[in-house]
């Protein structure tokens, strides 16, 4: 259920802050009026009260002199408003609206009815007061016998009081706007930190660690946020090991599946392969036992075909004795330079009887020596194998040409290439793959076991280098590289 943005305010941090922070100068301001109000009054009473004791005082215990009396009693009327009428007997000597009386001034008050030395304080009207209003006066006789009177209004307190509940609800107002603003952007700044911190754990909550916490100072929220980081970090680090560790056993488990499959099809395949020539084996070496044919001519036809036979599975079993060592890693090459030309050139003379069985022509190769490493004797195997399929898929008349390129500052390509139908574009990813044969009935004809490839990405593979195949305008090109330097 979604919330209005002022309740949602109001129950954030901020908002909590704000309402305190208006509450808190609401209460001060409400006090201060009551105080105000209700006490003020009776406080400022009290303390003109011992004011004019202080000043009844003062002037018991001061020399009598005109000047020094006059002085003493102008000072309170002007510093603190206190009026005052002295007088000895029934001749006044001062009053505080004429000052000191001038020369041959006289003025007449009987004496107060108290003792000397003793005062009274009262709210009575004091003499030579034409307006009303709220007053307190002091009666006195000092110890020497002067009468004295000393009053103060209290009207312009009360009035004063009134002035200030005024001002009071103003500078409230002000207050409550000005402390509102401040409090609400201190709660923000304070709460800002917190919304980062918030979303944060949020994110971490939910396996991202890629946000940071960035604030400065040296206050608890900022320690906060630089522990997070750090915990942000080890944790990104070990999720990331574990997801590392989760791909590799994934990875693992699919290359152990896949390798057990492979495996299992390597075994069907071999199994497959070996069952004919063996059958054939069998069944000529048994009718050969069984003196099942008499004839010189016959007996010759069938110890040839065991002996094609046996052949076949000793070209095939080499072949997957190679290709075993070298899926294995159990195979070391021996690196070193040698001459790619002279390497074709003896072999092009060994196949000379099969190019002559085929019709085929044998391209001059080229001038130029083509000097590469790698393991020579694993390098004749694979040239042996390009060689000898394309013998088998050249057709009559045709020709195979070897051929060499410096394909980059490092690296040499050797291509064989042979006259004859295409590959199917759907074949040429398999036929690198163990037992696999573009045309079964044809590769059986000539004898070939579909290993020969499989045994050239192998070496390859060992090498470093690629191979790879192509049709050609009139023919397929295999090829391979080899490092020059």
């Amino acid at each position: 259920m979604k919330t209005n943005p002022i309740t949602r305010f109001f129950r954030s941090i901020a908002g909590k802050v704000t309402g305190v922070f208006v509450l808190c100068i609401l209460l001060l301001v409400l006090v201060n009026w009551l105080l105000n109000s209700f006490a003020f009054l009776e406080y400022y009473e009290q303390e003109q009260s011992e004011l004019l004791i202080t000043a009844y005082e003062d002037i018991d215990d001061a020399p009598r002199s005109q000047r020094t009396l006059t002085g003493l009693l102008d000072g309170y009327n002007t510093q603190h408003g206190i009026q005052a009428m002295m007088w000895s007997d029934r001749q006044v000597i001062y009053v505080s609206r004429r000052g000191n009386l001038p020369h041959g001034t006289t003025l007449e008050a009987a004496p107060l009815d108290m003792e000397n030395g003793t005062f009274v304080i009262s709210n009575s009207t004091p003499p030579l007061v034409d307006s009303g209003g709220r007053w307190l006066t002091l009666s006195a006789r000092t110890t020497d016998g002067l009468n004295l009177l000393l009053w103060v209004s209290l009207s312009e307190a009360q009035s004063s009081t009134e002035i200030t509940n005024r001002f009071l609800l103003w500078s409230a107002l002000v207050a409550l706007l000005v402390g509102g603003l401040a409090a609400l952007l201190l709660s923000r700044s304070l709460t800002r930190p917190m919304r980062k911190l918030t979303s944060m754990v949020r994110r971490m909550a939910s396996l991202d660690f890629s946000e940071r916490y960035v604030g400065y100072g040296h206050d608890e929220l900022t320690e906060l946020g630089h522990n997070l980081n750090t915990v942000s970090e080890a944790l990104e680090g070990t999720v990331s090991e574990l997801k590392t560790a989760n791909l590799r056993l994934e990875g693992d488990m699919a290359l152990q599946a896949q390798q057990n499959e492979a495996r299992s099809r390597f075994i069907r395949n071999v199994s497959h392969e070996l069952k004919t020539p063996l059958a054939l084996i069998q069944t000529y070496a048994e009718a050969l036992h069984e003196n099942a044919v008499d004839d010189p001519e016959s007996r010759d036809y069938y110890c040839g075909v065991i002996e094609d036979e046996a052949q076949k599975l000793t070209q095939m079993l080499s072949k997957l004795t190679t290709l075993m060592q070298l899926e294995s890693g159990n195979e070391e090459l021996i690196i070193d330079r040698f001459d790619v030309r002279a390497l074709f050139e003896r072999l092009l003379t060994r196949f000379a009887p099969l190019f002559e069985e085929r019709q085929a022509t044998a391209a001059p190769l080229p001038d130029t020596p083509c000097y590469a490493w790698g393991d020579a004797v694993l390098i004749e195997n694979v040239a042996i194998n390009y060689l000898t399929n394309a013998l088998n898929h050249v057709k009559l008349g045709g020709e195979i040409r070897v051929t060499w390129e410096t394909v980059s500052q490092d690296t040499v390509q050797i291509s064989v290439f042979n006259t004859g139908d295409p590959i199917p574009e759907e074949d040429l990813p398999h036929i690198w793959e163990s037992f696999y044969k573009v045309d079964k009935a044809r590769t059986r004809a000539y004898g070939g076991t579909g290993i020969g490839l499989s045994v050239v990405a192998a070496v390859m593979k060992a090498h470093g280098m690629p191979c790879g195949v192509e049709n050609a305008a009139n023919g397929v090109r295999f090829f391979f590289n080899l490092a020059k330097k």
